[in-house]
């Protein structure tokens, strides 16, 4: 941080002599001590608040931060990077985590920051004080909200003190009346009579007789700005002039009487009295100096034209001349707001000409020290557009990455467009920052422009390739997401051809088109090779964003392929490089989530689960709900495995009440997927009908399955909701007797087989033809069914998928164990498959006695604890069946079972009577007793 930045965080530096206030002290150390959440100082300019409040917290016994503001602090990216720097200061672990989010450029949900920020502060281990001085310059609806929640939600660890001219947007009555504010206002910040007399006589040494006192306290109000210009005219006599002690004082009373009218009148007056008695270099360095908002010895020099403004503000501060310090080593210093104000008017007023060259010199110098928004905003106040051009061409792509959008949308609204319209490099800064956000419309400006500025971009100079390039791959990326590969890779080589060796980011951006042209093309090789070439860039240019988005790219197509030791390396490292970054970018999420389908598809559902919810976090973080809503998605699933249907049901609705309109196809796809298996899990196939139709499966209002053209572009999304159509299929012809619904099955399970092994889509391909063999045994044909759980076995050993399995249901386990103990394995490793059954009663230990088996012998059957002779009836009874059975013996009521189960009193009786009839009984004790004598409980 530099030094300039640092005195952001500083609070001021007191004056040695200064009024003593106990009172006002006793007020603030009160508020403390009852445990109210805010300290409210507000009065206009002048009444010395920032003095009041940075005297009070030197005085406390307990850790303090202050941050002072900016009137370009009023951006929500900026506001919290400082905020959140302040809080540091307290404890390096407050904020830790928005902190990683904003330094990798996303700005989180307000209610996001407000949760992990009270969360922090909750761990403090004493109370501890927060200034935010001048809050008035902050008017951003954003950042208001944000404090609002804060402020309503703020531990008893933290108190919160905000100093201001004018109350701000928050809900300030409310905390009034719950008696949680300490309020300061002009009445109690003015100057007593005693006090002034204090000021005017002992610290500003004028010797001022009490009616003189009296006098100039009832013309100021008691207003401290006021009182001590007034002080500074008096002890300085005019420029040139020099009088006798008896005349002095004369003067003085003369001067005192002269005064009336408002205090901007009376701060007027006396500015140019102030002024008037300065000797020339003096003016001229105060009147050149107001342009700036912070002053030290190398910029003033710079703007002045002097050589020694270090020394002459050491002079200044010592003159009392309303020079405020801003650190210890009195290197940077500031006017009073008033003070600078009407040094401001006064220049434009005298030497109007020259302040455009003055604030030129101090963008100039700015820019020298790379401190862009004080640059861009000196060169836009010498509307000179040429260098704030040249500056924002400089600064807007990290601006962006930075999310300090807000200033810049500002910068852009003070250049005129036609300057604007001749910058290539602002526009695309521009549209790419509304495009990694989605903000497709607000892109379309720039993106027009550019159109018309590259007419060709085959064809420029050396000096703009660079320019052209980027171009390129920002149309390729456009291409790619509107389903255009093959305009993509041409539109990526092109730029290939013509980008600069040197241009690290910009060639990572052209190889993730490539790499997302050529995955769209099933084009797996080219695509790994352009996924590797970013991951390398990244790292050659520590540019960790651009590693990850390799590294997320290639883990998943890895992981849609069952790559999955590939994935878990590549993630495993992905992850260690995040952590040691102290970085987290928005990508972070995916990274995280594909290391946590691997250990989902591998059984280790501890580790799935916490991956899953870091991924969910830093997707929240970043303002994104995909992870979140997958992670919902993954944990309905892991509850309907251990048959707790009413957690798998409050998931999934989870799910669906996060998902957005424009969430991705993938999500919302798997959504529809595990709603669905709910649904048929309940028996709901019309509802299971309805929710599929949504997904195309669906003629004039009625569910019908669309014929599978595999010449057709068929996505992974397609494949899914087909998969969700062969459920249905098997659902029907399960509690239906429909074989034609299970042949129509059989037969699209073909088409969809031979589709994800030719792309070798191997996590779907299990799924296909575990679902066909539960086809293939209600038809009758157990051999093929057999059969297709050994075909599984082949595909899923050398990744090592387990989870496929357990989630088939019981009756992949019993085939599982028919194949083990009949030895027809071939070369499947026998260890793995007891690895399977094993995690069939770690997922589910309640539910082995749903296991259906496949005319195996006495000793395969023991294995999955079911009776043989009952293998008949057992097949009978459906899964939802068997969950009515169990919490009937469980002694459940009806109402219960329905509330436990998620379902409706009238379904719970339907199944009950259906369980009857069986079963062969007639009454609930009886049904309970057969089913333990056929080993169903």
């Amino acid at each position: 941080m530099s030094s300039l930045l640092a005195t952001k965080l500083r609070p001021p530096v007191i004056p040695a002599r200064r009024v003593q206030r106990p009172l006002l002290s006793w007020r603030l150390d009160e508020g403390l001590a009852l445990g109210r959440r805010l300290t409210l100082i507000s009065a206009p300019a002048g009444f010395g608040k920032t003095i009041c409040a940075g005297e009070w917290v030197a005085s406390l016994q307990m850790p303090v931060a202050w941050l002072s503001l900016d009137a370009a602090d009023d951006d929500p990216g900026r506001f919290f990077s400082y905020f959140i720097a302040a809080l540091q200061g307290l404890d390096n672990e407050l904020g830790r985590e928005i902190e990683s989010v904003l330094r990798a450029g996303q700005l989180p949900p307000g209610e996001i920051i407000t949760t992990a920020l009270v969360n922090d502060v909750l761990e403090l281990d004493e109370r501890s004080v927060l200034v935010v001085d001048d809050l008035q310059l902050i008017q951003d609806d954003f950042i208001l909200q944000v404090l609002e929640q804060l402020l309503a939600n703020l531990p008893r660890t933290l108190h919160l003190v905000l100093v201001t001219r004018e109350d701000p947007a928050l809900p300030l009555a409310r905390l009034r009346a719950s008696n949680q504010m300490t309020e300061i206002r002009v009445a109690d910040l003015r100057f007593s009579p005693e006090e002034a007399a204090l000021f005017l006589n002992e610290v500003m040494t004028l010797s001022l007789s009490g009616a003189d006192i009296e006098l100039l306290e009832e013309r100021t109000e008691g207003w401290i700005a006021g009182l001590q210009l007034a002080a500074i005219a008096l002890q300085t006599p005019t420029a040139g002039q020099s009088l006798a002690p008896d005349r002095v004082q004369a003067a003085r009373s003369e001067f005192i009487n002269t005064l009336s009218g408002s205090h901007r009148f009376i701060l007027n007056y006396l500015t140019e009295e102030v002024l008037d008695r300065q000797p020339e270099a003096i003016r001229v360095f105060l009147l050149t100096s107001s342009v700036l908002d912070r002053l030290s010895g190398e910029l003033c020099d710079a703007v002045t034209g002097r050589t020694d403004s270090h020394a002459l503000l050491q002079r200044l501060f010592k003159a009392n001349l309303f020079l405020i310090p801003l650190d210890h080593e009195g290197r940077w210093y500031r006017y009073h707001q008033l003070f600078a104000d009407l040094l401001r008017d006064l220049l434009v007023a005298r030497w109007g000409d020259d302040v455009a060259g003055l604030n030129r010199r101090a963008s100039q110098w700015y820019a020298q020290e790379n401190m862009a928004p004080e640059a861009v905003q000196h060169a836009l106040a010498a509307a000179d557009y040429a260098l704030a051009v040249q500056l924002i061409e400089s600064y807007a792509t990290d601006m962006f990455l930075k999310w300090h959008a807000k200033t810049l949308r500002g910068w852009m609204l003070a250049i005129p467009p036609s300057w604007i319209a001749s910058s290539p490099r602002i526009n695309l800064a521009f549209a790419w920052m509304h495009l990694s956000v989605f903000e497709i419309a607000e892109a379309v400006p720039y993106i027009e422009r550019l159109e018309i500025m590259f007419p060709d971009p085959r064809f420029g100079s050396v000096e703009d390739a660079s320019l052209r390039a980027e171009w390129l791959a920002l149309q390729a990326m456009l291409s790619n997401a509107q389903g255009k590969p093959a305009e993509a890779l041409e539109l990526a080589n092109v730029a290939l051809e013509i980008a600069p060796d040197a241009e690290g980011y910009v060639r990572s951006q052209i190889y993730l088109g490539l790499a997302g042209a050529y995955q769209q093309m099933d084009d797996y090789d080219r695509s790994v090779e352009a996924y590797q070439v970013i991951i390398q860039h990244g790292r050659a240019e520590a540019d960790l964003v651009s590693e990850l988005l390799g590294m997320s790219g290639l883990g998943l197509m890895t992981l849609q392929r069952g790559e999955l030791h590939f994935t878990f390396e590549m993630c495993s490292a992905g992850i260690e490089r995040i952590e040691r970054s102290g970085l987290t970018p928005p990508i972070s999420a995916a990274v995280y989530g594909e290391l946590a389908q691997v250990h989902f598809h591998w059984a280790q559902f501890e580790q799935a689960r916490n991956h899953f919810l870091r991924a969910s976090q830093v997707s929240k973080l970043s303002g994104y709900s995909d992870a979140e809503i997958y992670q919902r998605v993954i944990f309905s699933r892991l509850a309907q495995m251990k048959g707790d249907m009413l957690t798998a049901a409050s998931e999934i609705q989870k799910a669906i009440d996060l998902m957005q309109v424009d969430a991705p196809a993938r999500v919302r796809d798997e959504v529809i997927s595990q709603q669905i298996r709910l649904l048929l899990a309940d028996d709901q196939l019309a509802a299971a009908e309805t929710a599929l139709q949504g997904g195309g499966f669906s003629r004039q209002g009625r569910f019908v399955i669309p014929d599978f053209d595999p010449d057709y572009d068929i996505n992974r999304s397609a494949i899914l909701l087909y998969l969700c159509a062969m459920r249905l299929l098997l659902y029907r012809g399960r509690t239906r007797q429909d074989k034609i619904a299970l042949e129509q099955g059989i037969e699209l399970a073909a088409c969809l087989i031979a589709e994800e092994r030719r792309r070798r889509h191997i996590p779907l391909l299990l799924e296909i033809v575990l679902v066909r063999a539960q086809m293939m045994h209600v038809l009758g044909d157990s051999q093929a069914s057999l059969d297709d759980y050994a075909r599984a076995l082949e595909v899923a050993e050398p990744e090592g998928f387990i989870t496929v399995f357990v989630e088939a249901g019981p009756r992949a386990a019993g085939a599982l164990a028919t194949l083990l103990e009949h030895d027809r394995l071939g070369d499947i490793a026998r260890d793995y498959v007891e690895k399977i059954l094993t995690a069939f009663e770690r997922a589910s230990p309640k539910e082995t006695a749903r296991v259906e088996h496949f005319d195996s012998p006495q000793p395969a059957a023991n294995r999955a604890g079911v009776n043989v002779g009952s293998l008949g009836r057992v097949a009978l009874l459906t899964d939802r069946e068997l969950d009515v059975l169990r919490l009937m013996a469980e002694g459940l009521k009806y109402d219960e079972i329905a509330q436990r189960l998620f379902i409706s009193m009238n379904t719970v009786r339907s199944h009950v009577k259906a369980i009857y009839g069986k079963l062969d009984v007639n009454n609930r004790t009886r049904a309970i007793e057969v089913a333990r004598q056929l080993a169903m409980l």
